[in-house]
């Protein structure tokens, strides 16, 4: 993995724990089982952001081989992950 691949995804993962925090921040807005529902989604999202550092400390530590056998498996799981986040703040902005 080339060193800008790393900080990059580095900076998404920071940016997705942001943006996780200010939805479970705005969890206040909604009450009842959809505020259950959006809270195990939003914990769902950081388990999915942690699984995502971990993949990431792994790929660093194996290398360019392994980096280029993994990249596209790694992109779509990144993706879904977006996309239960901008999910969310949908659900949350209703």
């Amino acid at each position: 993995m080339e060193k800008k691949d790393g900080e990059a995804m580095e900076a998404r993962l920071a940016e997705m724990g942001k943006r996780i925090d200010e939805l479970k921040s705005r969890l206040g807005t909604v009450s009842g089982e959809v505020k259950a529902e959006l809270a195990r989604r939003i914990d769902a999202a950081y388990a999915e952001q942690e699984e995502q550092r971990q993949r990431l400390h792994r790929l660093k530590d194996q290398g360019l081989e392994q980096w280029d056998s993994l990249k596209d498996q790694a992109g779509k799981a990144w993706n879904g992950l977006e996309k239960s986040l901008q999910d969310l703040a949908s659900r949350l902005k209703k």
